[in-house]
């Protein structure tokens, strides 16, 4: 059964700020600290594997609850929901900032989690109920990108922040974020839901919803892909600083440059990405931007066997990667949600659970696999990135058509 909101509400048409913001809020709290991370391991007292767990609990509790949030906006509102969220993100973040052991640590992240993967569900449910149908792709290509950059970008305040004041103040930056948020949502965010799904959150409505989604290989491959993406997005990260602190033995301030190497890739690749929209469809866009991805992973061996392992050579290989994730990543978010209206909400947080619960894995992967960072670079990227290829060639034979 169905609500419909007031006129008001049915002309109500968020800022893009705010969309961005909304959605970017996590992706920048998932990379934010990690240049943090050998300080968080010495701080606490923990092994930098145990340490990197707290980006894998993230991932996960991110995955786990993104889930929950698109039918609960579908039933009562995107307003309520985005600011419930913001304020437990809040608190999760106070609770890191003045965390003394691992697990309290872990607590909080999994709390921060469960508040930050509102964000982009609800982002891009607003942007379908808001915008008509041939603005949307553009829309979703300006928050998207934004969002897809904010992991990039976190480091260069993380790095700085951690160098000049300690780990901790990557929480509080983290937390007063979370208040400006709330304060412009509460003032210049409106609703946008114009009919409320009552049946939405019944549980024979959410699992026959969740199912008929599963049920489209289309939609999984698009969510797979994406998945792919963030999870070669945040092994890199959470992988990089031993990498250029630990065994390259750089200060962490040194991080800014890696992660401005990384914006810009991603803004080479995004500019790129728009020029071949014109002559490419979405599917080979994203062939491409996996393909590149696998040259950037398949590079960091090749300078490793040669004995060439230097910030230059593995900044060099990294940026070639992000350039293909800025292939990859925008143009599967808008792909994916494009066909849904009534279960946008639904779609979305399903795109969004399972594509971060594959770069949960992926960052759990990373942190098992044994030997020098390069090493489990090399062996972690270069099969994501392959994998991703081989899936775009066999759903290019069997279901191109309906991409």
């Amino acid at each position: 059964m169905k609500h419909p909101a007031s006129a008001a509400t049915a002309t109500a048409v968020p800022s893009v700020f705010i969309l961005a913001f909304m959605a970017s809020l996590g992706p920048f709290g998932d990379t934010e600290y990690t240049p943090s991370l050998p300080s968080i391991a010495h701080g606490l007292d923990i092994t930098y594997a145990q340490a990197q767990l707290s980006m894998t609990v993230y991932l996960a509790g991110f995955a786990l609850s993104q889930i929950l949030w698109g039918p609960l906006s579908d039933r009562f509102g995107r307003r309520p929901m985005i600011l419930i969220a913001i304020a437990t993100f809040l608190v999760g973040s106070l609770i890191c900032a003045f965390s003394t052991d691992l697990s309290m640590l872990l607590a909080g992240r999994l709390i921060q989690s469960l508040g930050a993967s509102a964000g982009g569900t609800i982002s891009n449910a607003a942007v379908r109920d808001a915008f008509p149908e041939e603005l949307r792709t553009r829309i979703f290509l300006q928050v998207n990108t934004i969002f897809a950059l904010a992991p990039g970008v976190g480091p260069i305040a993380g790095s700085l922040v951690d160098h000049y004041f300690g780990w901790q103040y990557n929480f509080y930056l983290l937390a007063v974020l979370a208040v400006l948020l709330l304060i412009a949502l509460f003032f210049r965010f409106p609703e946008t839901n114009r009919n409320l799904n009552l049946d939405a959150t019944k549980p024979r409505v959410f699992v026959t919803t969740y199912l008929s989604l599963l049920a489209k290989p289309v939609y999984l491959y698009y969510v797979l892909i994406l998945g792919l993406g963030f999870g070669l997005t945040y092994a890199s990260l959470v992988e990089a600083p031993h990498l250029v602190i630990t065994e390259l033995g750089y200060p962490s301030k040194m991080f800014v440059v890696v992660a401005f190497c990384i914006v810009a890739a991603f803004i080479i690749g995004a500019s790129l990405a728009t020029v071949l929209s014109r002559y490419l469809t979405d599917p080979s866009l994203i062939l491409s931007g996996l393909g590149i991805m696998l040259v950037g992973s398949i590079a960091i061996g090749v300078f490793d066997e040669f004995h060439l392992v230097t910030l230059t050579t593995m900044l060099g290989s990294i940026s070639v990667i992000y350039v293909g994730i800025a292939f990859v990543v925008p143009v599967a978010t808008a792909r994916a949600v494009a066909p849904f209206e009534s279960i946008v909400g639904s779609a979305s947080s399903l795109m969004g659970g399972l594509s971060m619960g594959l770069a949960s894995l992926a960052t759990l992967y990373v942190a098992m696999l044994p030997g020098r960072s390069v090493e489990v670079m090399f062996i972690a990227f270069s099969s994501i990135s392959a994998f991703g290829v081989l899936l775009t060639l066999i759903v290019f034979i069997f279901w191109r058509k309906a991409l």
